[in-house]
């Protein structure tokens, strides 16, 4: 009896001890893994902290000078494109000028054969200067009465003949040799050595790249702000970066009622040699008005959410989202009206992601920073 007592204690003692350290183990095990979870979250958290700083570009708001104008695509043509035709029928013999010459008025530019009429020139020149000395004597005899009125008028009329002979015989000289009627370029060489040209055959074209203008048409609503001197630019896609100025004609007093627009003649200003010529696709600005000392930003810093706008500001590294009220506007920059002042950063690049009050890091200061970590890990260890 007593023996299975004690046998009955023993293994309750037993068991209760068993309890215990389970009991134990189970807290020592929820103990350690809060301590992980907890350091799993300090580590998670630690790198949400560096997610959050969004890397962005910025760029400041300055002061300049913006303009108002309209644009119409055109193309270059110049005032003086002169053909130049043959005036005689004969051989070439000489090309003196190749396209891209440039020539000035009178220059020889290429030559028919000619021997007949330099002989012809020589002999009509000849018979004019001896008739000029008969013509002398005859002057003289006639002075003193030695002859009568008829063989004086005889003789003046010889010499007039032998004149105007030898004028005929100098013009179809000329005739051989073609020359540029206007000083310009040689855009067109249609003849070569030794072909047989007739009388109007086409030899060259010269045209004048100094006296460029563009046609545009332009909507009838516009008509009352378009007028005679309007300051204007000529771009072309060819020459990036490059405007020329150029203003305004002529403009065509009636609308065409099919189109519903007006006819408008842009000159260039001629600037000396200039890299554009005709035929070259051109953009035409209009200026209509320009406004100087103005706040200008760029206009890639402009975010568009529907009919609104909106850029964003940085003050101490946290981005400010503010309404955007534009002005004028060029390829470039954006005036604005209020709400930002001159020297304020307003970001221009990376702003699609960002939130009003996110911590933003500026890009060329967190390069500059990588940077400086690499060159230092990189450096040897002193000793």
């Amino acid at each position: 009896m007593k023996t299975s007592l004690f046998l009955i204690i023993l293994v309750l003692t037993s068991l209760s001890m068993t309890s215990c350290t389970s009991s134990n183990s189970k807290e020592k095990d929820a103990e350690t893994t809060n301590k992980d979870t907890a350091s799993e979250k300090k580590d998670k958290d630690g790198k949400e902290a560096e997610i959050t700083e969004i890397p962005v570009n910025i760029a400041p708001a300055e002061r300049g000078e913006i303009s108002a104008f309209l644009e119409f695509d055109s193309i270059l043509e110049t005032e003086s494109a002169v053909e130049i035709y043959a005036e005689s029928n004969g051989l070439i013999t000489k090309i003196l000028a190749e396209v891209g010459d440039p020539v000035e008025a009178g220059q020889l530019l290429a030559q028919l054969e000619n021997e007949e009429q330099e002989v012809n020139l020589r002999e009509s020149l000849s018979r004019y200067k001896h008739l000029q000395s008969k013509f002398k004597r005859t002057e003289d005899l006639f002075e003193r009465n030695l002859i009568n009125q008829q063989e004086y008028d005889t003789e003046i009329f010889d010499l007039e003949q032998a004149e105007i002979n030898y004028e005929r015989s100098r013009i179809r000289l000329e005739d051989t040799l073609i020359r540029a009627p206007v000083s310009g370029i040689i855009s067109k060489r249609l003849t070569q050595l030794g072909e047989r040209v007739t009388a109007s055959k086409k030899l060259y074209t010269i045209m004048n790249p100094d006296e460029l203008f563009a046609q545009v048409n332009i909507p009838a609503q516009h008509m009352l702000s378009i007028q005679k001197g309007l300051p204007s630019e000529i771009v072309s896609e060819i020459i990036e970066g490059i405007s020329y100025q150029a203003s305004v004609k002529l403009v065509s007093p009636t609308i065409d009622p099919s189109s519903g627009t007006f006819n408008v003649k842009v000159v260039v200003d001629n600037n000396g040699s200039m890299p554009i010529y005709p035929g070259m696709f051109v953009n035409v600005l209009l200026i209509l008005d320009t406004k100087k000392d103005v706040v200008l930003i760029p206009k890639s810093a402009i975010v568009h959410e529907g009919e609104r706008t909106y850029v964003y500001k940085v003050e101490e590294n946290l981005a400010h989202k503010i309404p955007f009220h534009p002005g004028y506007a060029n390829t470039d920059s954006v005036e604005s009206t209020s709400g930002i002042e001159e020297g304020e950063q307003i970001i221009v690049l990376g702003h699609n992601a960002l939130k009003d009050g996110a911590k933003v890091k500026i890009v060329s200061e967190a390069y500059s920073a990588e940077k400086t970590q690499e060159t230092v890990a990189d450096e040897p260890a002193e000793g």
